[in-house]
This record gives C-alpha cells, structure tokens and sequence, in this order.
C-alpha cells in the first residue's frame, strides 16, 4: 500500500466518521493534518533511518497508529522497531 492510499482511506474514514458521529470539523481537519505529519516523518524515518538500521513498515496498523497519534506515533513505532517488535 503506498502513502497516498493510505492517506485516501484515512480522509474518507475520518469523513464517514464525521458523518456518522458528528465529529466538529475544526476537530476533523486537525486529525487530517495530524495523519499526514504523522505519515510524512514515518517516510522520512524510512527514507534515512537505514543507516541507523530503523525501518517501520507501512501497513494498515502502522498508519492507524500514525493517524491516530502522530508523530508520538512515529516515536512509539521507532523505539518498537529499535526493541524488535515490528
């Protein structure tokens, strides 16, 4: 799965979530921008933490992770990768 898709699904997940539970819009865009900072540093942490042996892989749970927290998020899934979890 490539990062626009993910970012796809999240924007259409968060719409329907807006729909269905009445989410405030100011609290929607927060959590789109949150999604796509989360996504950006987890592509940065793959794109040069080779060298320091950090790779996260992209799937569905790691981006639910980096939607939901962000880059805390990206953080937790680092010190996971550094343990050998993920």
């Amino acid at each position: 799965m490539n990062y626009l898709t993910i970012i796809l699904i999240a924007i259409i997940v968060l719409l329907l979530a807006k729909f269905v539970f009445h989410v405030n819009a100011k609290r929607l865009i927060e959590l789109i921008i949150n999604i796509v900072i989360g996504l950006v540093v987890l592509w940065l942490i793959n794109k040069f933490g080779g060298s320091l042996g950090i790779s996260i892989p992209i799937n569905f749970i790691t981006a639910l992770v980096v939607g939901i927290l962000g880059v805390p998020g990206v953080i937790i899934l680092i010190l996971l990768s550094l343990i050998g979890i993920i």
